[in-house]
């Protein structure tokens, strides 16, 4: 008696952009170009020892950082650094100003760093986590659009003026179940003494989703697919029964008892975002001496992965 490839097809894997995983940062980005009042502007495209000079009320745009972040990404912080001193006995300051459409607009929020003392010091305005008050396409950062506009109150000497950018990379909804096809092997009669034979775990499924996500599934037919040389027994889908028997963090919901596989679709787990989760499913096949004849059976089923 053999029982052989009880399988699934994959199911449909809806695909749309999203974020997730651990935010990534560009580093230090040096400007190329600049304009507007300070003298010699562009001697703080790096930290070299070589300044520009701010007087007092003057701004200046610095500009042409180079940023290109791979498209659909999240914009989570953006910091701007100076290598700065004052230039005078006056304690001094800069603020700072960020736009994203070639300077037709500026941010709400800007900041100020200082005041300064007479040595170098290097001063950071904005955070890893801070977007100044806005939401930033990947587009808004490149040249042409993503400018830095400073003010000094009372002299400056401005040796470095850096952009660092962190996002987070978009990535496709993804479904994974490995190995798409279970072999439940030849049957014996101590299977049928038992009434089952299960195998543990069958498969594992992995899961990257941008959001929210639940996961389905259903068998293809109500009854097993029979080749032998007796009349077809009409073996019903839910004789095979599954489980989710183990599971990795992110994982919510899990249908953890033994369920019978039918054609309407049935709540596998839940998850949250995230990159690589893992479920592990296990397969039961239910036998009997009328509903399981000699001969080989195959059934079919679909995991489908969609957000909520």
């Amino acid at each position: 008696m053999a029982m052989n490839r009880a399988g699934q097809l994959l199911g449909v894997v809806l695909l749309f952009m999203g974020l997730t995983g651990l935010a990534e940062e560009t580093g230090w980005r040096d400007p190329s170009a600049d304009w507007g009042q300070f003298t010699n502007g562009p001697r703080a495209y790096h930290r070299d020892g070589r300044y520009a000079v701010a007087s007092h009320g003057q701004e200046h745009i610095y500009e042409g950082y180079g940023i290109a972040l791979p498209g659909g990404s999240e914009v989570v912080g953006i910091e701007v650094l100076f290598t700065a001193r004052k230039g005078g006995s006056s304690n001094s300051s800069l603020t700072v100003e960020l736009s994203w459409d070639g300077g037709v607009s500026w941010t709400a929020t800007g900041y100020g760093v200082g005041p300064m003392p007479a040595s170098w010091r290097d001063y950071v305005a904005g955070g890893s986590s801070d977007t100044w008050g806005r939401t930033w396409a990947p587009n808004e950062l490149g040249d042409g659009a993503f400018q830095v506009r400073i003010r000094a109150i009372h002299g400056s000497r401005l040796d470095w003026v850096a952009v660092r950018v962190h996002y987070r990379e978009a990535i496709a909804q993804t479904l994974i179940v490995t190995p798409p096809l279970v072999d439940l092997g030849t049957l014996t009669l101590a299977h049928y003494d038992a009434g089952y034979k299960e195998v543990s775990p069958a498969q594992r499924v992995t899961v990257s989703s941008p959001t929210a996500w639940s996961l389905v599934v259903a068998a293809d037919a109500a009854t097993w697919t029979y080749t032998g040389l007796e009349a077809p027994p009409g073996k019903p889908s839910s004789h095979l029964e599954w489980r989710v028997s183990a599971s990795g963090p992110g994982i919510t919901d899990s249908q953890t008892n033994y369920t019978g596989l039918t054609t309407t679709p049935h709540t596998v787990a839940r998850g949250m975002a995230g990159s690589d989760l893992w479920l592990e499913v296990s397969l039961r096949v239910q036998l009997d001496y009328d509903t399981t004849v000699p001969g080989t059976y195959e059934l079919r089923f679909t995991y489908t992965l969609t957000a909520p």
